[in-house]
């Protein structure tokens, strides 16, 4: 599951890039409000910051929590060697 979500993260930022690309470029562009654009490029750069921030931060807790079952499992397993 986490390499999906590691997967997915890559391709929402490479998404990301592709806009911000793309607004830059609009905002060469004559008769567009270039202010207009570098507001959207704002939201755009916004929007990535926060999805990476939750998904990230929900898949930190989730190695936390593995991270612990881990551990009282090999501290078990060595206590059970120690005593063998």
């Amino acid at each position: 599951m986490k390499r999906k979500v590691y997967v997915h993260v890559l391709g929402v930022n490479q998404g990301f890039d592709l806009v911000l690309r793309s607004l830059k470029a609009l905002a060469k562009c004559r008769g567009l409000q270039r202010g207009e654009i570098r507001r959207f490029e704002q939201l755009a750069r916004e929007t990535r910051a926060a999805t990476n921030s939750f998904v990230l931060e929900s898949l930190g807790r989730l190695e936390t929590a593995a991270a612990g079952r881990l551990f009282v499992q090999r501290k078990a397993r060595e206590q059970k060697e120690e005593q063998a």
